[in-house]
């Protein structure tokens, strides 16, 4: 005598489509960097990027830290078509201003920055795991005024931050070597000065010469802080009257 087999329903977990809570969770305390396609960038206008430090981790500003960065900015001032023509080191990220023929030379070169940078921070700090968990910010340099915001709030970062007094420079960026000032700075003598990192020269119009337009910096401007809720994310400053990044 045969039993009739009774058909048994599985109720299957939905794994795709859209819902609330869906996707990898971040890896800091707060979002991140979103995987939106970049803006689209033409071949003479510069890139104002932003790497973020992970979370907990010792500051960039100090002792071997400082160095290695440094080494590596160094390094990979001219790779694969990526020019590094500006840096500013704070203790949790850093601001490039770089200047590429295509989006695929920034993609190549920031590559060869950060994975040796990561590597050797790894090994300073005697650990593991990711140092710049987050992708980097980039924001499209394409007028005059945008360039001069740029250059201001890259190279007088520190001071945003509190970290540089008002009529100095900052020895943690490529402020001692910009010759853009509009009176000299006077760079006061610190033992443990580090040296300044190589930086290329600016090929592009904006950022050798068109910046130009609208004034030399002076030694006492201080970037504008930008209202944000969060971190801030997306393409900034397109507009001439907003400051460039975080």
């Amino acid at each position: 005598m045969y039993r009739k087999s009774q058909q048994l329903e599985f109720d299957f977990r939905q794994h795709g489509g859209k819902r609330k809570g869906a996707g990898r969770k971040p890896t800091n305390a707060e979002a991140g960097m979103p995987h939106r396609q970049r803006s689209k960038k033409k071949r003479g206008e510069p890139l104002h990027i932003t790497v973020r430090l992970g979370d907990g981790l010792p500051s960039l500003r100090r002792g071997g830290a400082l160095k290695v960065v440094l080494a590596a900015l160094s390094a990979s001032s001219d790779r694969y078509g990526m020019k590094i023509v500006h840096y500013s080191i704070q203790k949790d990220h850093l601001h490039l201003l770089v200047e590429a023929e295509d989006r695929e030379c920034v993609a190549r070169g920031m590559n060869a920055l950060l994975s040796p940078l990561a590597r050797a921070l790894n090994k300073l700090w005697s650990r593991n795991g990711k140092v710049f968990p987050e992708r980097y910010h980039d924001e499209v340099i394409t007028t005059p005024t945008q360039a001069r915001n740029a250059l201001r709030y890259v190279l007088q970062n520190g001071k945003k931050h509190g970290v540089v007094l008002p009529s100095s420079i900052d020895l943690c960026s490529s402020a001692p070597v910009f010759d853009g000032w509009k009176t000299g700075p006077s760079i006061a003598s610190i033992p443990s000065a580090p040296v300044v990192a190589v930086v290329a020269p600016a090929s592009t119009w904006l950022l050798s010469t068109g910046w130009r337009r609208h004034g030399l910096l002076d030694v006492h401007e201080v970037p504008q802080h930008r209202k944000h809720a969060g971190r801030p994310r997306g393409n900034l400053a397109k507009s001439s009257d907003r400051a460039a990044s975080r």
